[in-house]
């Protein structure tokens, strides 16, 4: 099976706005796009905010729908991620929604609802690449034990497969879930999904060697396909890198928490990408999801979360007035090489129980020898 190149999307000109101010022929516009520079799959996200007005209440499906028919008619098959309340450094939580999302019932039924009907809507549909549980998170709110996230997920789970039954599932982890106690454990999500996957950025990592180290990707991935055990290969749902047209550091906020932030060259940023792809196809990775598709027109930024969260206004492949970057060159080569995956690595030498005893010490353990081979 070829590697898989997909994109994750927010229209420029709306961002994280777009289901409360749908400009369909924006979406068709940029998703077109996409399909030329070569990516075939699009992860677009239900932000909980819009989606779950209320308790056991579903907004915006038909939206969405139609948006899945967009990307459909530019050849794009569409990832819809169904719980979003962590998105760009922000969390968009329904007001009625805060707390406990893992066991608290009406919580746990509203969100198994609102996957029923997303689900339902297009089961079928053969645009549809496969139904992703949500998007870190754990940044939101951390279950109480790793019982309860896998319980959250089997029954968010279980409601997809209800109704579409023969559709992927996926679950947007990332790098913490591998470095920290969180109580998302990949062996235990690995039960309940079909596919496997992970996110990382080395600009927000304290184990990468830098904000431009390309192996903190690759690392992650075979790390949790050998936790999952069966070795499964495991998709890069999203990496990526702010840029802009000469590098400097910025002081950010970071979900709350000051943080000094690299904001890369864009010639560096076509080189990461160039580097980080390569070195997923060798070693063994389903694919990789860029972050993200545009830059955001400056009108936005005296909105949340990019009022606050600057980073977030430049990680496009695209500029906001969608000319290209230098890394579109380098999607576009990739994306014609249609690249076979390579053997997948083994890394990690204790077992899952063992390892999640003391996670940090063990990634950066085994992130060295990584680095030495």
């Amino acid at each position: 099976m070829s590697f898989e190149l997909g994109c994750n999307y927010w229209p420029r000109r709306r961002a994280m706005y777009m289901w409360r101010e749908l400009d369909l022929g924006e979406i068709r516009e940029e998703l077109a796009h996409l399909a030329d520079l070569g990516f075939t799959v699009v992860r677009v996200f239900a932000l909980a905010e819009d989606f779950l007005p209320a308790p056991l209440e579903v907004a915006h499906v038909g939206a969405l729908v139609q948006v899945v028919r967009a990307a459909a008619d530019a050849g794009l098959a569409v990832v819809p991620t169904l719980v979003t309340i962590n998105m760009s450094g922000r969390m968009w939580w329904p007001r009625w929604m805060r707390g406990d999302v893992y066991t608290d019932p009406l919580r746990l039924r509203s969100q198994a609802l609102l996957a029923g009907a997303i689900a339902r809507a297009l089961a079928g549909d053969a645009s549809i690449r496969a139904f992703d549980l949500t998007n870190e998170i754990d940044d939101a709110i951390r279950p109480s034990s790793r019982h309860a996230g896998w319980q959250w997920a089997h029954v968010v789970a279980s409601a997809v497969r209800r109704v579409a039954p023969s559709a992927p599932i996926q679950c947007g982890m990332h790098l913490p879930s591998l470095t920290s106690k969180q109580h998302l454990r990949v062996d235990d999500i690995a039960e309940v999904v079909d596919e496997l996957c992970m996110h990382a950025y080395p600009l927000y990592s304290e184990h990468a060697r830098g904000p431009l180290d390309p192996e903190l990707a690759p690392f992650a991935c075979a790390l949790t396909s050998d936790l999952a055990s069966g070795g499964r290969p495991v998709l890069m749902q999203e990496f990526g890198l702010c840029t802009a047209a000469q590098a400097h550091t910025i002081e950010d906020d970071f979900l709350g928490t000051p943080r000094t932030q690299y904001i890369a060259s864009e010639d560096e940023g076509a080189e990461y990408y160039a580097s980080v792809l390569n070195r997923l196809v060798a070693t063994g990775a389903a694919g990789a999801y860029a972050w993200c598709y545009a830059d955001y027109d400056e009108r936005l930024f005296d909105r949340p979360p990019l009022d606050r969260a600057i980073r977030e206004r430049s990680f496009g492949i695209v500029r906001a007035d969608g000319s290209e970057k230098p890394v579109c060159s380098v999607l576009r080569s990739f994306a014609k090489r249609r690249a076979e995956p390579g053997p997948r690595p083994r890394v990690l030498d204790v077992d899952a129980d063992e390892y999640y005893a003391a996670p940090a010490g063990h990634f950066a353990r085994l992130y060295r020898a990584w680095c030495q081979r």
